[in-house]
């Protein structure tokens, strides 16, 4: 017979609540590079929830959803000081995986148009021609991409990430294979896929150097940029924004370091043609259509550009999920981001320095250091890579001699040790032999708290070392 919303929501509470992962939202949780949610954000997702728009059809004197949706991706544009008219095509998705997968949509059509030499073909129409095969070349790549290359026929496998020799620089490797494809005897069309900040070191690859390439050879440029674009507010970072510019698509992820709830996934595309051939289609069912409706004379004339947004994303139909992301936008402006950014990044550097020249050093060593602006070692930008140091000054369980088959494991147990004691939560990292990694990505890390929880990090860092009753 159902249940009373009173039950329902005690039931949620009581029960199911004591189930979910504690902390997640939390100034501590510093796995999978995910931020937590704004309170503007959180406001405008309740109200989203409440005016309950479908998003899909651009119909501007019934709603202004669609038209706010396009504002929106403008302001994150102006944020990151790209210039509108530099990417035509835009739309939000369900998340980077949904980014990445429109993505590489595009690089494909581009792809197999360059390959044949018939700019006009449509793969979305007739499917792949014969004889040609698809690569994405990348650099780090996150897995995401391999998810969308199987999902639209490209393939997990034609997917290669490129193994640099030592001091080789990825452009130059990436030269060297698209030579070898043009003169291999069979038609290989290419996407070269760049991580706009790599997602277990924080790094970035050179990318005006590989645009260059890209040019030279034809190839579709798609940068994974999910969490690492806010970087360009600051000054250190400012002349990066120049280089996600040079993208012929571009994902970035709200819910990382805009801090904007889940499914805010943002795409990019300088060719708003190409995108809307793949996802329009050439029938659309008149319930569908953008009926004509009469416009008042002070209708602004930008808002008849406005594409529907079915035909730029991959579902028929989604929620208002640009009124989240506006919300945030308008409440922090570049001042709030630019403030988040240097605390996240901050945190991350002191904690990286307290294991390379403080009391950590003894335990822990950092593995994604760079020089810095100022000559003195940092990590790159938000994330701390390190694993416990291989000494008799460490419990036997953390040091990877102790584990002669699998050295790895040392990490892992590390992991498992400081995830168990609730004060704070860290995930894996890729790295040879094991490592941890912390992604300072929620906007109440350090906030206004006179440095208690980089203090309580260290503190459970340092204990775990101390205090374990396994010590040997």
């Amino acid at each position: 017979d159902g249940l009373p919303l009173s039950q329902v929501t005690n039931h949620v509470l009581e029960e199911l609540a004591r189930g979910f992962a504690r902390g997640q939202s939390g100034p501590r949780y510093f796995g999978f590079v995910t931020g937590g949610a704004l309170s503007a954000a959180q406001c405008g997702d309740i109200l989203t929830t409440i005016y309950d728009q479908n998003v899909q059809v651009h119909l501007p004197t019934d709603t202004i959803s669609t038209a706010l949706e396009h504002r929106t991706l403008q302001l994150v544009l102006d944020l990151l000081s790209i210039p509108r008219a530099t990417f035509t095509g835009q739309s939000l998705s369900s998340g980077a995986t949904g980014s990445n997968i429109l993505g590489l949509l595009c690089g494909r059509d581009h792809a197999i148009r360059k390959a044949i030499g018939d700019a006009e073909y449509s793969v979305a129409d007739n499917g792949y021609p014969a004889g040609i095969t698809i690569k994405v070349l990348t650099d780090r790549h996150h897995a995401s991409i391999e998810k969308a290359a199987a999902i639209i026929g490209i393939g997990r496998k034609n997917v290669v990430s490129l193994v640099l020799a030592q001091s080789e620089r990825f452009v130059d490797c990436l030269e060297r294979q698209l030579e070898q494809y043009r003169t291999s005897p069979g038609k290989v069309a290419t996407i070269v896929t760049v991580s706009f900040g790599e997602v277990n070191t924080g790094d970035f690859t050179d990318i005006r150097g590989v645009r260059e390439v890209c040019d030279r050879y034809g190839a579709w440029l798609h940068i994974d940029a999910a969490f690492g674009a806010l970087a360009c507010l600051l000054p250190e970072y400012s002349h990066l924004s120049g280089q996600i510019a040079c993208a012929d698509s571009l994902t970035l992820d709200a819910h990382k370091s805009f801090n904007v709830p889940y499914a805010a996934g943002i795409f990019y595309t300088r060719d708003r043609a190409l995108l809307t051939s793949i996802l329009a289609g050439s029938t659309i069912p008149t319930y569908l259509a953008a009926a004509s409706q009469p416009r008042p004379e002070d209708f602004p004339e930008w808002v008849d550009t406005v594409a529907s947004p079915l035909h730029t994303n991959l579902e028929n139909s989604r929620r208002f999920i640009a009124l989240p992301l506006y919300c945030a936008l308008i409440n922090m402006g570049r001042k709030g981001y630019t403030e988040l950014m240097n605390r996240n990044i901050q945190f991350a550097r002191d904690l990286a320095a307290w294991m390379l020249s403080g009391q950590g050093g003894q335990w822990y060593e950092v593995l994604n250091l760079m020089e810095g602006a100022d000559g003195e070692k940092c990590v790159p930008l938000n994330v701390v890579l390190f694993r416990p140091r291989d000494t008799e000054d460490i419990p036997a369980i953390y040091r990877r001699s102790h584990y002669s088959s699998k050295p790895e494991r040392a990490s892992s147990t590390l992991i498992q040790d400081i995830n168990r004691t609730k004060g704070m939560y860290v995930s894996p990292g890729a790295y040879a032999l094991g490592a941890v990694r912390i992604a300072v990505s929620n906007w109440t890390t350090g906030l206004n708290d006179d440095g208690e929880d980089l203090k309580a990090v260290k503190k459970i860092l340092r204990n775990i070392m101390l205090q374990d009753p396994r010590l040997d």
